[in-house]
This record gives C-alpha cells, sequence and structure tokens, in this order.
C-alpha cells in the first residue's frame, strides 16, 4: 500500500527522502508538469528498479532532474545554443538532451552519451535536490504506456500494490510532459511537443533551423502512450451513449466534464489526464470521446498525447 505524505518543508520530511534515495529506493514527487518517479541519477541500481517497477523498456532512457545551471554544469555539457535556452526556459517545461560530462552518471543511462536532462519549477522537489547534491532520474510516475498523474491519488492508483512513499504536492501546475528537444549543428528537433512551443524557442534562437529524425529512445516517443482503460475517441463533436465526452468549450448537455469552458488550452492541458483518469474509473461510461482541441500552442502538445492514448 503506498504512503501518501503532504508536501511540507521539515527538515524530517527531507531527511526521510534523502534517506531513502540514498538507500537505493524510489520516492514520487510532484513537478510543474506531471509527477515523477525519482531515483538517484548516478546509481544503475536505482535506475534498474525505475525500469522494473514502471515495467518500462531499457532502451527508454531517463529524464534527469537538477536542482540549478551549477549542477547541470557539473555533470553534463552545455553548449552555446542548449545554454541559451535553459537561460530562458529553466527551472521549467523544457527538457534538453546534454551530453554526459561526468562519470558518475551511469553510461548505460545514455544513449552515445546523450541525456535527457531538466531543471524542474517546483520548489520542493528542487529543495530535495539541492539536498542530495546529485541529479535525480524522474521519469512520470505510471505504468508504462500509462496516464500520467497530475495529482498524488493518480501515482496512488497504479501503485497500490507497492510501499512507494508519494510527497502529495496537489494539482501539477501544467499537467502535460516537458518539451523535449535537441540540438545539432544549429539545427532543432522537437522530439515531445510541451508546453513550450516552436514559437518561443524561435524567438530566442530566430536563425535554428529544423530538422525530424526517428527518436526512439527518449519518453514521449513510443507510437502508445498515455492510456486508460477504456477506449478513446478523437474529435467528437456528438457522443454516443455510454460515452464520457470530454468537452472544450461552449457547454455541451452531454458532457461529462469540460476541459475548459472558456475555452483556455492552458486550462485543458491540466486538466487533460485528471478528467480521462475520473472518465476511466467511473462505471457508468464504456469509452470515453474528446471534443476536437484546436492544434495551437500547447494544444499541439494535447493533440499529441491523445494521438498516442487513442491508439
Amino acid at each position: 500500500m503506498t504512503i501518501i505524505v503532504k508536501k511540507n518543508y521539515s527538515s524530517s520530511l527531507f531527511e526521510i527522502i534523502k534517506e531513502k534515495l540514498n538507500n537505493l529506493e524510489l520516492v514520487s514527487l510532484p513537478t510543474e508538469t506531471v509527477y515523477g518517479l525519482a531515483g538517484l541519477g548516478t546509481k544503475i541500481e536505482s535506475a534498474k528498479k525505475i525500469y522494473k517497477l514502471k515495467e518500462r523498456p531499457l532502451h527508454k532512457k531517463l529524464i534527469f532532474h537538477c536542482s540549478d545551471m551549477k549542477m547541470v554544469k557539473k555533470f553534463f555539457f552545455l553548449d552555446q545554443e542548449n545554454e541559451i535556452l535553459a537561460k530562458r526556459f529553466w527551472p521549467g517545461p523544457l527538457t534538453l538532451i546534454l551530453k554526459r560530462k561526468s562519470l558518475q552518471i551511469p553510461k548505460s543511462l545514455t544513449i552515445n552519451n546523450d541525456c535527457a536532462v531538466r531543471i524542474p519549477k517546483n520548489d520542493f522537489t528542487i529543495e530535495v535536490i539541492k539536498k542530495i547534491s546529485l541529479p535525480l532520474i524522474m521519469p512520470s510516475a505510471n505504468r508504462f504506456k500509462k496516464l500520467s498523474p497530475i495529482n498524488a491519488k493518480m501515482v496512488s492508483n497504479q501503485f497500490k500494490d507497492t510501499n512507494l512513499l508519494i510527497i502529495d504536492g496537489g494539482k501539477c501546475k501544467i499537467g502535460l510532459e516537458s518539451t523535449l528537444v535537441r540540438i545539432l549543428k544549429n539545427k532543432l528537433e522537437i522530439i515531445r511537443p510541451g508546453k513550450i512551443s516552436l514559437s518561443q524557442i524561435k524567438k530566442v534562437l530566430p536563425y535554428i533551423n529544423l530538422f525530424k529524425n526517428k527518436e526512439k529512445f527518449f519518453s514521449g516517443t513510443s507510437k502508445k502512450h498515455y492510456s486508460p482503460n477504456k477506449k478513446i475517441y478523437l474529435n467528437i463533436k456528438k457522443p454516443a451513449n455510454k460515452s464520457a465526452y470530454l468537452n472544450f468549450g461552449k457547454k455541451h448537455n452531454k458532457e461529462f466534464k469540460n476541459l475548459s469552458e472558456k475555452g483556455s488550452l492552458n486550462e485543458a492541458a491540466k486538466n487533460l489526464y485528471h478528467f480521462i483518469f475520473l472518465a476511466d474509473q467511473n462505471k457508468d461510461f464504456k469509452t470515453i470521446s474528446i471534443a476536437p482541441i484546436p492544434n495551437r500552442d500547447i494544444g499541439e502538445a494535447i493533440n499529441d498525447r491523445l494521438k498516442r492514448a487513442a491508439r
């Protein structure tokens, strides 16, 4: 049975978390994107436990979370373009592909020495990383291909047969995984869309060109992902009977939940996984139907997640 502890800044809670992580145990921590499943980024034993608990394929690399730029530069190489993006968007929902610098990072957790790295925008989790003084590997706290959790209850639901410690930091402010980008020789690839859009990146790096690569080693690249147990139908304007309708915009008399009555894509992103979770848990419905979502800004990331969830 999982153990849920409300976030607080007491020294005793930080000591408990620190002791668990140093003993190569896992802890679920909140971030601004989704809840993460954290282990020491310098220990292959912690990584093995994450892969086993998530039932995640070993070729899918994990994201390293650092507390500040000093830690990033100690463990990873931060070249010019990546540093420009880091200074603009960190702490925040942007993950960069950086080369391993420190031999403390196990080579088996990289692909050709490439690592996914970010600084989360969550004061509590940053404080945990500071106290550990090492990067944490922290993929989303879900079983592989299942819904990412945006609150402690969703984490507990997926790992209820374990004694995982979950720090309850409330509902995530963004609700979708970070934008994941790679820069190679003045060319940029968006591996996974997120809150940070291409147009925002282009404002910071106006000279950058785009390239596409069939990336398969990092998070969010599986064809089927983020899936509930029930079948999902997309771009639905008239939901069928026994289908939980997640509407967007103007109220619909058959809606189960409305992602955002005022048509806010940021609000829709924040609600998306939670409302799918509630629909999935509700025994009155056999399927889940989702209204059309505009494919702009974070809407592009929403549609990316929905397409993978509906496969």
